[in-house]
């Protein structure tokens, strides 16, 4: 046997940055062209030589293919098109829209991948290439979920290439056990439990990895001796996979004998010279490489990956910049949903207008280059940019809804549930039973009582709460999947305000039939009991920031409301925090109860203090055009500490409900495979409507509320262990910052370093300082259960909490839902001048 090293250059393209702005020069698009342009060169020269190394491209068809790249640099996809046609390089899918893809409902993905081939603008691979590409995805920044191995395969996918890497730009290297090495640099088979579909996997590395083995020569001779070391030595093929701005493939300014030393430093044509006279090395493509190597080992992936910060979605979801624009976006999608609700299966054309421009808005926002992986805080051309398009799309949506809903009679309301997603041929949504409590927002100036009943005339329980987010008509109610309901609203007597079992409020505790609350003299939210089983461990609730390198947290808490009104009981209570230089934060939090439902539920609203700017980066600051406080490290709006143990046999177990409908689970237990016994963040988990922890046979779920804020992974975790014993945090619309993970897959470490360290660490810098100077609110819906996953009726209760019921109000004294609008003041807005 003879068997072979393969090398395959993948440059992965996208003129739409986030760290720049949309200009023909080095602050924006400029340095794509230029580097671009370099790598062909190289590519056609070692060509004429006789050298027969290929480039393999991923480029987003939208904004680069389509409107960029045909104005600024034509050249540039003719000399693509000559290079394919010739047999040389080769074209892979990315997506239509540079889309944040495991964030899709089944319909914006269906399309974002079906546009990557042809679309009307004529920037799909089939358009531009004919059918001379590989129908293997890289997906935008190694994004993957489950869901994706049914959803590729129906539009013709059938293979996918996600980093395996020793650094903090990776895709799973981390979240299985350790792949020996034949398998790391060959095909691997990737499947889901539950999912009958498979695709190919194919292992990449980046520029981090590249620097873990100092050159190339060295990697390649080291994979040599491995290879050969192997009890059935195969061919291996590594892949090179870095962005195509990426200075790596122009060559760095140094001396000359640095140069001749590190053929590295010379870029593309220095990894080519440095491998160029070892017989047993080829030059190929993923493509060509597939068709000659069956996949060596099957692995399942849980985790819905990215190669953010902490190897997970940390970078596109966790500035405050991104609770605001996917709260919208969500908003939009709801509004969509609800419209069709109402409208039916004929639809008038004037709707379908509507609902076709909100979506087309949708789907350009969802770019991932609109919410990150700028760090600390976003480009602000980019996120004006991403708010507009939101604005279009909610405006749209709205407008639709308008047209559908039919008011009820003067003095009626109607609820109407709906179907939570849009169903496909690959993907069908249904509408589920729930149970909910209603909190419906008064009219400005209602004072009169109110008699809640439905058209039969019977009175409803029903209670006005003044709430964190002001006045609220209050009841509990169920529904059938897609059920219509409609109320009488009077002025008079109140009504029963509760069914039999009211809710009890003490001063130091809140309890209905299922659950209790505990609070210290402090106001600390001590204890949740479900019975007599008690789901914390030490304080539920923590509310603080890290500041300046010190973790900060609410002392004490002061009532503000208390209401026990039967039906529920609430809590508002207010805590700050003082920060050096007389700054404070204030934290205001409401807890409630409801008499049948056995979910706590909170809302929470923090006015962060504007600090002065501090310690930033000028360069970088010119590039994002705002400037920021370093000094901002975490934000812990509402940490929550439940009591769940693990053990070997039973790790803890996160699930979450991703935009597909579909559920899907992983494990915390990297530290059996790798060295992150313990995880300062973890960011994996792509919520629709909520997430799920459970370990020793219990669990505890956390839903969002689409009425106040929404976020498409809107719970960061962490991992701590203390004598033994492991403890767990989940941070609703926070953010954590602390030591990245370390990688198994490393050699000299030396990668991670400079990762980490030097200015490819950019990505990786802790995002609470977009919150300076922000005012944020969120709604929660924690529900306990018994058992390793969520039940399927706390799971439709959660679906229905976050995405809420249409409210149709006619001439009543019920204001319009939050969803029905979006706002986006603050967003693209400098605070102070940099």
């Amino acid at each position: 046997m003879n068997p072979k090293i393969y090398i395959a250059f993948r440059f992965h393209a996208n003129f739409y940055h986030s760290y720049r702005g949309d200009t023909p020069d080095e602050l924006g698009f400029g340095k794509d062209i230029r580097i671009i342009r370099h790598i062909l060169k190289v590519l056609d020269e070692y060509n004429l030589r006789g050298i027969p190394v290929s480039g393999t491209w991923d480029f987003e068809n939208y904004f680069s293919l389509e409107k960029i790249m045909p104005a600024h640099c034509p050249d540039i996809v003719e000399s693509l098109q000559r290079r394919v046609r010739g047999g040389m390089d080769e074209m892979q899918f990315m997506s239509y829209n540079n889309g944040l893809i495991n964030a899709h409902t089944a319909r914006e993905f269906q399309d974002a991948m079906v546009r990557a081939r042809t679309n009307n603008g004529g920037s799909g691979l089939k358009d531009l290439f004919g059918d001379a590409y590989e129908n293997m995805v890289r997906p935008q920044e190694m994004m993957f979920s489950p869901i994706h191995l049914k959803l590729y395969k129906s539009v013709g996918i059938d293979s996918i290439s996600l980093y395996y890497s020793s650094i903090p730009f990776n895709g799973f290297s981390n979240f299985i056990p350790l792949l020996s090495t034949g398998e790391r640099y060959n095909p691997l088979t990737l499947r889901y439990p539950g999912i009958d579909e498979t695709m190919t996997l194919l292992p990449a590395y980046n520029v981090g990895d590249l620097a873990d083995h100092i050159t190339l020569r060295g990697w390649v001779k080291s994979m040599r001796r491995q290879q050969l070391a192997m009890e059935e030595p195969c061919d291996l093929l590594l892949l090179i996979d870095q962005d195509a701005d990426d200075e790596f493939w122009f060559g760095f300014n140094a001396p000359k004998w640095l140069k001749t030393r590190f053929n590295t430093i010379r870029g593309l044509a220095g990894l080519i010279d440095d491998v160029l006279n070892l017989d047993y090395v080829r030059f190929t493509t993923p493509g060509r490489y597939l068709k000659g190597h069956p996949a060596m080992k099957t692995i399942q992936i849980g985790q819905d990956t990215a190669d953010g910060s902490y190897d997970g979605l940390s970078s596109w979801v966790e500035k405050w910049s991104n609770h605001r624009l996917f709260t919208g976006l969500e908003r939009a999608r709801i509004l969509d949903l609800q419209t069709r609700r109402l409208a039916g299966k004929g639809i008038p054309g004037s709707i379908q207008t509507l609902i076709k421009e909100a979506f087309e808005a949708r789907l350009k926002v969802l770019s991932t280059t609109h919410f990150g992986m700028a760090a600390p805080v976003m480009n602000l051309t980019r996120e004006r940019i991403a708010k507009d398009l939101v604005e279009l799309a909610v405006n749209n949506a709205s407008t639709a809804f308008t047209l559908a809903a039919a008011d009820p009679a003067p003095g009626n309301f109607c609820l109407v549930d709906y179907t939570r997603g849009e169903s496909t041929d690959v993907i069908e949504y249904q509408a589920h039973p729930s149970q909910a409590l209603i909190r419906l927002s008064l009219k400005a100036g209602i004072s009169n009582p109110l008699v809640l009943g439905g058209l039969s005339g019977v009175k409803i329980p029903s209670v006005e709460v003044d709430s964190l987010f002001g006045r609220q008509l209050v009841f509990i109610d169920h529904f059938v999947g897609g059920e219509e309901k409609q109320y009488s609203l009077k002025d008079g007597d109140y009504g029963p305000t509760h069914a039999g079992n009211p809710v009890i409020v003490g001063n130091n505790f809140l309890q209905n039939e299922y659950l209790r609350v505990d609070f210290d003299d402090t106001g600390q939210l001590m204890s949740l009991y479900d019975g007599d089983r008690e789901i914390s461990t030490g304080q539920f609730f923590t509310s603080g920031v890290t500041y300046g390198g010190r973790t900060l947290a609410v002392e004490s808490w002061q009532e503000v409301l208390n209401q026990n009104p039967g039906l529920v009981g609430v809590k508002i209570m207010r805590g700050t925090i003082n920060l050096t230089g007389g700054f404070k934060v204030l934290f205001e939090r409401e807890t409630l109860l409801a008499e049948g439902m056995p979910y706590l539920y909170v809302n929470m609203r923090i006015m962060y203090p504007r600090t002065p700017d501090r310690e930033f980066n000028s360069a970088k600051a010119k590039r994002l055009q705002q400037a920021w406080d370093e000094r901002w490290q975490e934000v812990m709006p509402c940490q929550i500490t439940p009591a769940l143990s693990e053990s070997h046999e039973s790790p803890l177990r996160v699930w979450k409900h991703d935009y597909c409908d579909h559920v899907s689970t992983f494990d915390l237990n990297y530290g059996r495979f790798s060295p992150n016994k313990e995880l300062s963040s973890v960011n994996n988990q792509i919520t629709h409507a909520w997430v799920a922890v459970s370990g020793g046979g219990s669990g505890l779920l956390i839903a969002q509320n689409a009425d106040v804020a929404s976020n498409v992974a809107f719970c960061p975790l962490r991992v701590r262990r203390n004598r033994g014993k492991t403890q767990l945090h989940l941070n609703p619309f926070g953010s954590y910052s602390g030591r990245q993970y370390r990688y198994a897959t490393a050699t000299t470490n030396l990668g991670n370093l400079l990762a980490s360290t030097f200015s490819g660490a950019d990505h990786l810098k802790p995002y609470a300082p977009s919150y300076n100077g922000r005012v944020q609110e969120f709604s929660l819906m924690l529900a306990p259960y018994i058992g390793d996953a969520p039940p399927e009726n706390i799971r439709y209760d959660a679906e229905a909490f976050a995405y809420p019921y249409i409210v149709l109000n006619g001439e009543s004294e019920i204001a319009d839902p939050p969803h029905r609008a979006w706002d986006g003041s603050g967003l693209g807005e400098r605070l102070d001048e940099i």
